[in-house]
């Protein structure tokens, strides 16, 4: 199963998905995303071993599959599950037309007290995949936690929802993105290390380098150099927070080029170094 698919649309901006985001969220304490059908991708707000879990390939794809799983599973009504890690998650299906055109998506929490069950065999992935376990204890520790009926109101309340957001959104549903974008950055994001470029992007997207700047700064909002630093850049203080990676490994895992290259783009985007960040980063566990 791939995340997001070349041709899966995207969503639509929505105001009266955004106004209810920010009341449910208030009120609730919970994080709600709308997600297209195969769509795929960290929620913002979502606790930190979620992030962590997205450093490295085979942890990724994890989190990724019982994502794309719980979607898929809810094609038919609500459906709940608890990953393998015990948070809980829910995907509650909006239709137009009988047709499933969108998600929403809430929780990434425990419910009641953390689920300790699955540690040992976390344990062994986390370090297989030069993860730092500590790091990762502290951040199932640190995530969110409601009561089973709280949270089951919230899922209520989101089901209410869905079908009033279905009667906002076109007849169609959805949009139409532009798949050639989503491919290169999916591309991107799996291979982070690789020695991209705007040529070598443009021609696996088969466009002149020209029109695929234009397009890729339409669809992403940012020129392709700028998003390629910044995917980096999150990348490397992601692996500088949780692993005992040195400087130099960091900086050639997250894709850069030299040490230099590195040092620069990082003080540019965080504005400190990526020894002050990392040491900020412990100070702040302390």
């Amino acid at each position: 199963m791939k995340a997001r698919p070349p041709g899966i649309p995207t969503v639509p901006e929505n105001d009266l998905f955004r106004k209810f985001q920010s009341a449910f969220e208030r009120v609730t304490g919970l994080k709600v995303e709308l997600m297209a059908p195969g769509e795929y991708r960290i929620p913002e707000g979502a606790p930190d071993f979620c992030r962590r879990m997205g450093l490295t390939r085979p942890s990724c794809n994890v989190c990724r599959d019982a994502h794309l799983l719980l979607q898929e599973s809810s094609r038919g009504g609500t459906q709940t599950r608890e990953c393998f890690a015990g948070m809980t998650s829910t995907s509650v299906p909006v239709r137009v037309r009988g047709r499933t055109v969108a998600y929403l998506h809430v929780g990434h929490v425990f419910l009641g007290k953390v689920a300790k069950a699955n540690w040992g065999k976390l344990k062994k992935f986390l370090v297989k995949q030069n993860l730092e376990p500590e790091a990762c204890a502290r951040d199932l520790s640190a995530a969110g936690r409601t009561e089973p009926a709280h949270y089951e109101s919230a899922v209520r309340l989101l089901e209410i929802f869905a079908l009033q957001l279905s009667d906002s959104l076109p007849s169609g549903g959805v949009s139409a993105s532009y798949p050639a974008v989503d491919k290169i950055l999916q591309m991107i994001r799996e291979d982070l290390e690789g020695d991209w470029t705007l040529a070598k992007a443009a021609g696996k997207a088969k466009m002149n380098p020209s029109y695929f700047s234009d397009t890729f700064r339409k669809s992403t909002g940012e020129t392709f150099t700028a998003c390629l630093a910044r995917l980096r850049t999150e990348r490397a203080c992601r692996l500088l927070e949780s692993t005992r990676l040195g400087i130099g490994e960091v900086a050639f895992a997250a894709g850069f080029r030299s040490i230099s290259q590195f040092n620069r783009v990082f003080k540019k985007h965080k504005s400190v170094s990526p020894g002050q960040f990392r040491l900020s980063q412990s100070l702040a566990e302390q």
